[in-house]
């Protein structure tokens, strides 16, 4: 009996610094953004920082975290109550600066371990006029915030080729933005579905390999649309794979060699654009 209730209180203890870790780690990094300068503008489901120079953006960003948070938790039927962190950098280059990237590599956004970085809205809207349209519908919120949804609803169980599905997928459903808009894909020479499952982080034609995660999302989603996503996210929690997922919604079979799975990306791991 002595020994169950040590196991019961480990387990207990474990889960606590488990809560307890991810929460300090959030604290503690944005106590070191305010360090470094950064302002920040409370909403009632995100902390957002951001720079002096951009403290006149602020709300256009606020605005468009809230709708986002909104119109897609009512599509996971998925509202966290704890305030999302939203980091702002002045443009590409600082953005570039924070995660180490060489300069030939740009986004409008990222997540990464619960946290959201995106570029200021001015940085690359040049009609100021339409900003708060713009940004919502052209931006990066909804992307990056869907990635951060399938995080903690999969509990971290996800392949990188998913989660870049599935951003779009509601991307598009919310705003009718596709890649395929800015980028021109020529479909004729498409990647294998071994090379988006197994190598995806390593194709050199980036927009392709996106349309392509966006089209295998849209196979698994089938008829079920949103609702199907929801229960694959599901299926995902309780330890199935997303690549087998797909393979049996497209008739395909089994492919050799390890999926890459990302553990835990709320505790560590690599980040989303």
């Amino acid at each position: 009996m002595r020994r169950k209730t040590i196991l019961l209180a480990t387990v207990a203890l474990l889960l606590l610094l488990s809560v307890t870790g991810v929460y300090f780690y959030k604290e503690i990094n944005i106590y070191g953004f305010k360090l470094k300068g950064f302002d920040s503008l409370v909403t009632p489901h995100f902390n957002i920082l951001f720079l002096s120079q951009d403290r006149d953006e602020v709300e256009v960003v606020a605005k468009a975290a809230e709708k986002t948070y909104a119109k897609v938790g009512k599509d996971f039927n998925f509202f966290p109550e704890d305030r999302i962190p939203i980091v702002i950098y002045p443009d590409s280059e600082s953005l570039q600066q924070a995660f180490n990237w060489p300069a030939d590599e740009s986004t409008q956004g990222v997540y990464y371990r619960g946290f959201i970085y995106i570029q200021a809205p001015g940085a690359w809207i040049d009609d100021t006029r339409k900003l708060e349209d713009i940004f919502f519908k052209k931006g990066p919120m909804v992307h990056e915030y869907t990635h951060l949804v399938v995080d903690r609803l999969t509990g971290g169980n996800y392949t990188r080729w998913f989660t870049e599905g599935v951003a779009q997928y509601e991307e598009e459903r919310l705003t009718g933005y596709t890649l395929a808009q800015d980028f021109d894909i020529d479909k004729s020479e498409l990647y294998s579905i071994n090379d988006i499952i197994h190598k995806f982080d390593e194709l050199p034609d980036v927009p392709r390999a996106y349309i392509e995660a966006l089209d295998m999302t849209k196979i698994m989603a089938g008829k079920g649309g949103i609702g199907e996503i929801r229960n694959i996210l599901s299926l995902l929690k309780d330890g199935a794979s997303a690549d087998e997922i797909f393979l049996q919604r497209a008739g395909k079979t089994p492919l050799e060699g390890k999926t890459h799975l990302v553990t835990n990306i709320i505790n560590g791991g690599d980040h989303f654009e």
